[in-house]
């Protein structure tokens, strides 16, 4: 049903702009009227239909950090643990949210519970922005009537799950930054240093040292053949990318990925934070175990691992134990599995598993430290070995070019 965006006023003559949900611009209307607000204006509500019709295009444009949904959590579960009615926290908290586009998702979401729709139905509704675990635990959270604590519970998964996900893009980031600096200082010295010394080079009878022949041929071929090489790499990016979005290319390149030294193992402990958080949090919130694996599913990204869990889910509801159906996991260390097993002999699941999480996210962190201490001597190695080849093959025939001349 289409969503139209409004400005009127109140009986006390107090602005307010929200978004109510109608099969026409008039139905809305006369649904404000029965309210005994008095429209001043009523249009169309672009973002809901943009964000229908465009999903990709509606990523980039608009845009909700996990940080603003997990403030938005933090407020909600604070205001109604004080007793304000849902309808007026939502309000509440719109006004406060600087985020145009979740103001106008929590404006909607008002609209609809104001209408008769649950929270947890009127949050399902927007899966683009609040991931699954948030509709069932919020379900939990209204049947036995104790929103607070689960909304606050939502809040710290989301900041715990975004301090992961920055911790991986640290780890990435470093190399790449490194790496991209080598690759210009090597092109600027092979398309601008070394075609002059070649020119000098090329008047001198006597044979040029090997090194100094590789060099200067390396040299031709990045600056005539330079576009050439881009156009080949940006091919092979988007060749990977195209493979890596069917099934079975995802698959095998997580495989690839994860038999990379230590950067394999780095995301195999993110990914295994990340699902022990969530379903220790889930267990906590009392969510079915069959529901919380699949909701648990939709948060890692390494295929091999969502195959595991799934696989999972099929055993138990055959009457397998968790512990049994994750026993062959090859993304889940010893030690978690341990702690699963200890967790459900001791029906201290969630705390066992939380706890997990928490060793798996002091490993990344010491791992990431040791990674940025270590590359950076690496590369500055490997960047003064090209240096030094390249300052080779230019000093070496100068030096028989000075015993020529004698």
């Amino acid at each position: 049903m289409p969503h139209y965006q409004y400005t009127a006023f109140n009986q006390k003559g107090q602005k307010v702009t929200d978004v109510i949900e109608a099969i026409s611009a008039q139905a809305a209307t006369q649904k404000l009227k029965a309210l005994n607000l008095y429209v001043r204006e009523i249009r169309a509500d672009s973002t809901k239909r943009d964000r229908e019709l465009f999903p990709f295009l509606s990523n980039l444009l608009y845009r909700i950090k996990r940080k603003d949904t997990g403030i938005f959590s933090r407020q909600l579960g604070t205001l109604l643990g004080a007793g304000i009615p849902l309808n007026e926290a939502l309000s509440d908290i719109s006004e406060q949210t600087e985020n145009k586009h979740l103001r106008k998702i929590i404006q909607e979401m008002k609209q609809q519970v104001t209408e008769g729709k649950s929270l947890s139905e009127a949050i399902k509704q927007y899966s683009d922005v609040f991931p699954p675990v948030y509709a069932s635990m919020i379900r939990v959270g209204e049947a036995t009537g104790n929103y607070e604590p689960t909304l606050k519970r939502l809040a710290d998964l989301e900041e715990r799950n975004e301090e992961l996900k920055s911790r991986a893009i640290t780890a990435m980031i470093y190399p790449a930054f490194m790496l991209a600096i080598s690759v210009g200082v090597i092109f600027f010295l092979m398309t601008s240093v070394v075609p002059q010394l070649s020119d000098l080079f090329s008047g001198f009878k006597a044979e040029l040292p090997l090194i100094t022949r590789i060099v200067i041929g390396l040299s031709k071929i990045f600056s005539n053949f330079w576009h050439v090489m881009i156009l080949s790499i940006a091919g092979g990016i988007y060749a990977f990318v195209r493979y890596r979005s069917t099934p079975k290319g995802k698959r095998k390149t997580d495989t690839i990925i994860m038999r990379i030294p230590f950067f394999g193992n780095l995301l195999r402990r993110i990914q295994v934070g990340l699902f022990c958080r969530n379903l220790g949090i889930l267990a906590e919130n009392q969510v079915p175990l069959l529901d919380s694996l699949r909701i648990v599913a939709g948060t890692v990204t390494n295929s091999i691992f969502v195959e595991e869990i799934n696989s999972a889910a099929e055993q138990i509801k055959e009457g397998s134990s968790l512990r049994e159906s994750l026993r062959d996991s090859v993304m889940l260390p010893q030690m978690a599995k341990g702690m699963i097993s200890a967790g459900e002999s001791t029906d201290r699941l969630s705390e066992l598993l939380i706890k997990a999480a928490e060793i798996m996210e002091s490993e990344v962190d010491g791992a990431v430290r040791r990674m940025t201490q270590s590359l950076e001597p690496i590369m500055i190695i490997f960047l003064g070995g090209i240096v030094a080849a390249i300052m080779a093959a230019v000093m070496l025939p100068m030096y028989k070019m000075t015993e020529y001349i004698k």
